[in-house]
C-alpha cells in the first residue's frame, strides 16, 4: 500500500511540471499574450486572501443535514452515554474497541496488540452480548463473524457520534457517520506510524451546496507488520462515500456506500502452522450500501418524522460469500416532553423480522421514563420478545437514582442456528451526583442464569461455561482537585462469590489526567495539552473452558500506558505508548500483547 502510494506522489511530481514545459515552446505571439493577461487577471481575482475571506464567510453559513436516524427517542435519565465527535478526537481512544472498554460492564477481550480483534463482552454475556446499529440499520457480522462485531475493524475518523445505550444483560452501540453542516468544505487529513512499521492514513472531504446538494468521501488504511520472526500482520482499509439531496427543510434522499476491506495473516503461537493456531487468517471485504428517504415535519426534530431505508451487506471472502438484504421504517413523533418511534425491520436472512417501540417520558425536570418493546422472528422457528423499562430520578442534593429493567426471552445469536430461546428477567439500579470537582455512582446489577457463547476468533478458549444467578456491583468515581487535574477510576466486580468465566472477577481502569489550555498565556483557547496515565488491572479468574470442559485459568494483569496530545487550533498531534510495564499476561489466555509498543502521528482539520 505505501509503495503504490509512493509511486503515486512520485508520478506527480514528474508529470508537474509537464503543463507549463510545453506550453514554452509556443511562440509569443498576441494569442498567447491574451491568455497570460488573462490568467494574471484571474489570478489577481481569485487571490489567496479572498479565497480565505470567502471560506470564512461560508463557514457561518449553516445548512441543516438530514437528521440522525434513530436518535429521535427520549430516554430515561443515565439511560446512554454519548461520545461526540470532540470526544472521540480528544479520548485516549484508537479503535471503537477502546471507546467499549470505559462504559462499565465492558471487558474488551484482545487478541494481541494493534490490528488484533477486539471483542467486547458485557457482565461476562460473551459474544451478541453487545449489539451495533450503523446509521440507524442494524450491523449484523455476515461473514466470518457470524457470531459477533470486531470493534477493532471500525475506523473512528469516519464517526461523528457514538451512543452506548445499557441495559442489564445487555448492550446496544449506535454509530453515526460524519455530517457536514456548513456551506464550507471541510477537509481532514491524519497520519500516525509506530513500532513494527505502523501505518495509518486518512483523509475526507465534505461539501454541502445551497441548492440541497452534498457529498461525502473519506478513506482510512491501517497496517502493521508482523514481528520480526512472527506472525499477525493486519491490513484493514475502509473507504466511505455518501450522497444526499435535500430540495425543502422537510424532505430529503440520501444514499451512501461504506466498504471495509480486511486482511489479516495467520497468528501463530510458535510460528508453525500446527495446533498452536492462535487467529485463523482472514482475508476478504464488507460492503455497507443503503438508500434513505427521509421526510421530517419540523427541521427543529419535534413533530412526526419517518425514515424509509433500503440496505445492502456483502461480504466476499476466501471461504465465505453472503448478501443480506434489508428494507426498514422508522416512524416517530416527539414532543419537547414525550416521544414514540417505532421501527421495523426485515432481512433476508437469520431474522425476517425486527420490530420495536420505544416510548419516552419527562413529565417533569427531576423524573424521566422509557419503554422499549422488541419482537423478532428468526431462521428455524424461534422468535425473540422483550421488554426494557428505565426510569430516572433526581433528587435533592444533587443525588441522581436510576432503575432498569429487562423480561423476556431471546435468541443471543440468530446466525447460530444451535442457538435455542432463553428467558431472563435483568434489572439492575444506581445512585450517584455529579459536581464540577467531584462525581460518584454506585451501580447494582442482578443477572440471571443464561449462556454464554466464546467468541470463535480465540481458538484458545472454544467454550465458555454456563453462568448462573450473578449480582454485580461497580463503582465510578471522579476527582478534580484542580482545574487542569482529573483522577478518574471505574470498577466492577460479582457479589455472590461467583467466578465468572470470560470476563475478571475484579476489573478497574484509572486514568489520571492533566489537561490545560494555558488560558492565561492563549486567552483565545487556541492551545490544548493533555497528558493522560492509564493503568487497566484485573484479578485471576476463569477464561472459559477448552474442548474437554476444563477451566482455562485468566492470570491477573496491570497494564500502565501514557498519551500525549497537543491541539493548536485543529491541528492534533499524539503520541501513544502502551503496556509500559511490559507484561506478559493477555486479555485472553495465550494472547500476550507486545511490550512497550509506540504509535504516533498527527490529525488536522479545516475548512478550505
Amino acid at each position: 500500500m505505501r509503495r503504490a502510494l509512493s509511486r503515486i506522489a512520485l508520478l506527480v511530481v514528474l508529470l508537474a511540471p509537464c503543463a507549463p514545459l510545453g506550453a514554452q515552446v509556443v511562440k509569443p505571439d498576441s494569442a498567447a499574450l491574451d491568455s497570460i493577461a488573462r490568467a494574471k487577471s484571474a489570478a489577481d481575482t481569485l487571490s489567496t486572501t479572498d479565497q480565505l475571506i470567502k471560506a470564512s464567510g461560508l463557514i457561518h453559513i449553516q445548512l441543516a443535514p438530514l437528521p440522525l436516524i434513530g436518535a429521535g427517542a427520549l430516554l430515561a435519565e443515565g439511560g446512554r452515554q454519548v461520545f461526540s465527535r470532540d470526544s472521540i478526537d480528544w479520548v485516549a481512544s484508537q479503535t471503537v474497541g477502546d471507546l467499549l472498554a470505559l462504559v462499565p460492564g465492558v471487558y474488551l477481550q484482545r487478541g494481541g496488540g494493534f490490528g488484533r480483534p477486539e471483542m467486547p463482552t458485557y457482565r461476562g454475556r460473551g459474544a451478541g452480548s453487545v449489539e451495533f446499529v450503523l446509521d440507524g440499520m442494524p450491523y449484523r457480522p455476515v461473514g466470518h463473524d457470524t457470531l459477533a462485531v470486531d470493534a477493532s475493524l471500525f475506523s473512528l475518523g469516519l464517526l461523528d457520534r457514538v451512543e452506548v445505550e445499557p441495559s442489564p444483560s445487555r448492550l446496544v452501540v449506535k454509530l453515526w457517520t460524519r455530517r457536514h453542516d456548513r456551506q464550507a468544505p471541510r477537509t481532514k487529513v491524519g497520519l500516525s506510524a509506530g513500532d513494527r512499521s505502523i501505518a495509518q492514513y486518512f483523509a475526507s472531504f465534505e461539501r454541502r451546496y445551497p441548492n440541497g446538494w452534498g457529498t461525502s468521501l473519506a478513506a482510512d488504511y491501517f497496517g502493521i507488520n508482523a514481528p520480526q520472526g512472527g506472525t499477525g500482520a493486519s491490513h484493514v482499509t475502509n473507504a466511505f462515500l455518501q450522497l444526499g439531496y435535500l430540495p425543502t427543510a422537510h424532505f430529503g434522499v440520501q444514499g451512501q456506500l461504506m466498504v471495509q476491506a480486511t486482511s489479516r495473516d495467520l497468528f501463530l503461537a510458535d510460528g508453525t502452522e500446527t495446533l498452536d493456531t492462535l487467529t485463523d487468517a482472514l482475508k476478504g471485504t464488507r460492503t455497507d450500501g443503503q438508500i434513505r428517504a427521509s421526510w421530517h415535519a419540523d427541521p427543529s426534530g419535534l413533530g412526526s418524522r419517518v425514515d424509509l431505508i433500503a440496505g445492502r451487506t456483502t461480504w466476499s471472502g476466501d471461504t465465505v460469500s453472503r448478501t443480506i438484504g434489508s428494507l426498514g421504517v422508522i416512524a416517530g413523533y416527539r414532543r419537547p416532553t414525550w416521544s414514540a418511534e417505532l421501527t421495523t425491520w426485515h432481512q433476508s436472512q437469520w431474522t425476517s423480522l425486527d420490530s420495536r417501540l420505544a416510548l419516552g417520558w419527562s413529565p417533569v425536570g427531576r423524573l424521566s421514563g422509557s419503554v422499549e418493546l422488541v419482537e423478532q422472528r428468526h431462521t428455524g422457528d424461534r422468535n425473540s420478545a422483550w421488554a426494557t423499562a428505565r426510569i430516572g430520578l433526581r433528587l435533592p442534593l444533587g443525588l441522581v437514582a436510576t432503575g432498569t429493567m429487562s423480561d423476556g426471552h431471546r435468541v443471543t445469536i440468530p446466525s447460530l442456528l444451535t442457538d435455542r430461546v432463553r428467558g431472563f428477567t435483568d434489572y439492575g439500579a444506581s445512585l450517584g451526583f455529579a459536581q464540577r470537582r467531584i462525581a460518584l455512582d454506585v451501580g447494582y446489577v442482578r443477572n440471571g442464569a443464561w449462556q454464554p457463547v466464546a467468541f470463535p476468533e480465540f481458538r484458545l478458549v472454544p467454550q465458555v461455561g454456563p453462568q448462573p444467578l450473578v449480582e454485580w456491583a461497580s463503582v465510578h468515581a471522579r476527582l478534580a482537585p484542580l482545574g487542569w487535574l482529573t483522577l478518574e477510576s471505574r470498577y466492577d466486580h460479582p457479589l455472590n462469590n461467583y467466578l465468572p468465566e470470560g470476563t475478571p472477577p475484579h476489573h478497574a481502569i484509572t486514568t489520571a489526567t492533566i489537561n490545560s489550555r494555558f488560558l492565561h498565556n492563549f486567552p483565545s483557547g487556541i492551545f490544548r495539552m493533555k497528558l493522560q496515565g492509564i493503568m487497566e488491572s484485573w484479578s485471576p479468574g476463569v477464561a472459559g473452558r477448552d474442548t474437554s470442559g476444563t477451566a482455562i485459568p485468566l492470570g491477573g494483569a496491570t497494564y500502565f500506558r501514557g498519551i500525549f496530545q497537543l491541539q493548536v487550533g485543529p491541528f492534533i498531534a499524539f503520541y501513544d505508548r502502551s503496556n509500559m510495564r511490559v507484561s506478559k499476561a493477555g486479555y485472553v489466555p495465550g494472547y500476550r500483547l507486545p511490550s512497550l509498543m509506540t504509535r504516533f502521528g498527527v490529525r488536522w482539520e479545516f475548512d478550505n
